[in-house]
């Protein structure tokens, strides 16, 4: 962004200037001329190790605020994305705040707390949406709780389902095997009598 510049500065040759003076200008003219962003600001109080010179501040500066973490690229980003239909809730939530964390970082009050509902409910793939929409959770929370309600519900569902499944498979089989057992004992009583064979089990 371009700023109109109202105080001028003066260059600082280390030379002619009086180190201390040059910085209270500097001040002095970042106020006058409105340059005081709030939010580079906050970034740069927000790092734990502060650049040591003047290149890595700038490389800082730049990887921070570059057109992958540009406001638009993060609104888009955040109001776009969508829970994938195998993804768990725990890592869309995780997606969710962590996109949120990086608009609010720029601009704490882009979005209101319906709006951040809203975008939460509406990003769930359809089949937990369908559960969760008709409910009209009032707080962000309250979705969380019923998305995650649903889903062990849907998780024990279909846990019971594939154990049922199984029991069924089994069921079959032993079916199966009772029929293969009666038609071999006929068999072999036919055998046994066209060829007058007296069986005698083992004692």
């Amino acid at each position: 962004m371009a700023y109109a510049s109202i105080a001028k500065l003066d260059n600082f040759t280390g030379e002619e200037n009086d180190a201390q003076i040059w910085l209270n200008d500097i001040e002095k003219a970042i106020t006058a001329n409105g340059w005081n962003d709030d939010t580079a600001n906050s970034w740069y109080q927000s790092l734990v190790n502060k650049p040591q010179n003047f290149n890595a501040f700038k490389a800082e500066f730049l990887k921070y605020f570059s057109n992958n973490n540009s406001i638009n690229y993060l609104v888009n980003t955040f109001t776009t994305m969508k829970q994938r239909k195998t993804e768990a809730v725990t890592t869309y939530l995780g997606h969710f705040h962590r996109n949120l964390r990086q608009i609010q970082a720029i601009d704490d009050d882009y979005f209101t707390a319906p709006q951040i509902l809203n975008q939460f409910i509406h990003g769930l793939c359809s089949s937990i949406l369908q559960h969760v929409h008709p409910l009209h959770p009032g707080m962000l929370q309250d979705a969380v709780t019923h998305t995650r309600n649903f889903e062990s519900a849907e998780s024990e569902a279909n846990h019971a389902q594939a154990i049922n499944l199984v029991m069924n498979r089994l069921s079959e089989l032993d079916s199966k095997l009772e029929k293969f057992s009666k038609l071999i004992n006929k068999r072999l009583e036919g055998y046994l009598a066209d060829n007058h064979i007296i069986y005698q089990p083992p004692q």
